[in-house]
């Protein structure tokens, strides 16, 4: 099988340890996928909400800091 992208392999093969990094969580009722940092503050990867409106929310743009100090509900 051939797979023309523009991506780089690594960015169309992940490894197991590459995934062990992201979890999904709920951050303000809403589901997101989350990169867990050294510090204990998490990094928004993805928002995956089937509301249109939720992306236009910048709280939940991909990069976004939540604190480790904030509720997650």
């Amino acid at each position: 099988m051939i797979l023309y992208t523009p991506l780089s392999y690594e960015d169309v093969h992940y490894s197991e340890q590459d995934y062990q990094q992201y979890e999904i969580i709920s951050f303000q009722s809403k589901p997101c996928c989350i990169q867990r940092l050294e510090n204990g503050d998490m990094r928004i990867v993805q928002l995956l909400s089937t509301d249109p409106n939720d992306y236009l929310a910048e709280h939940f743009s991909p990069g976004t800091i939540i604190p480790s100090q904030e509720n997650l509900q």
